[in-house]
């Protein structure tokens, strides 16, 4: 029996399709997705993708590397006889070397991923090249005091 084209056509699809609700900002955090990127001409900001890109993964990997590098240098300088300058670390410095590095690595770690999630809004685009500007200065005063100094 040949179909009809008198009746309504049945959605034969198993599967919702995953257009019919945005993506949600926590889908790049769970592994299956595929989305890296959008196909459109002006879907690319301000929308979430379920995976994150090249660029965002290298940026997040720099930034917590270098803050790491931070911690180490700012404790060579310390014993070298300097003193710390931000205020909301003296108590942590003064609790000893591994809670400096656990604290740190937790803090800009989930700042970097904070802002890896949001790799598409512009702010958070901005704010993690900056981030990782800041933090290759903040490297390379850290280089030259201890080389110089």
């Amino acid at each position: 029996m040949k179909p009809s084209f008198n009746a309504p056509l049945l959605n034969q699809r198993v599967i919702q399709d995953r257009r019919s609700h945005p993506t949600s900002f926590l889908s790049i955090l769970k592994f299956g997705g595929r989305r890296k990127g959008f196909r459109r001409k002006g879907e690319d900001r301000n929308r979430y993708v379920d995976c994150a890109s090249l660029r965002t993964i290298v940026l997040t990997f720099i930034i917590f590397t270098l803050s790491i590098l931070d911690a180490i240098f700012t404790f060579v300088q310390l014993q070298k006889g300097a003193s710390e300058l931000n205020p909301l670390m003296k108590p942590i410095i003064q609790s000893g070397f591994q809670s400096v590095i656990i604290i740190k690595s937790l803090g800009i770690g989930l700042l970097g991923c904070f802002l890896a999630i949001h790799q598409n809004f512009k702010i958070s685009f901005y704010g993690m090249h900056v981030l990782a500007a800041m933090h290759i200065l903040l490297l390379g005063y850290h280089l030259i005091a201890v080389i110089f100094v």
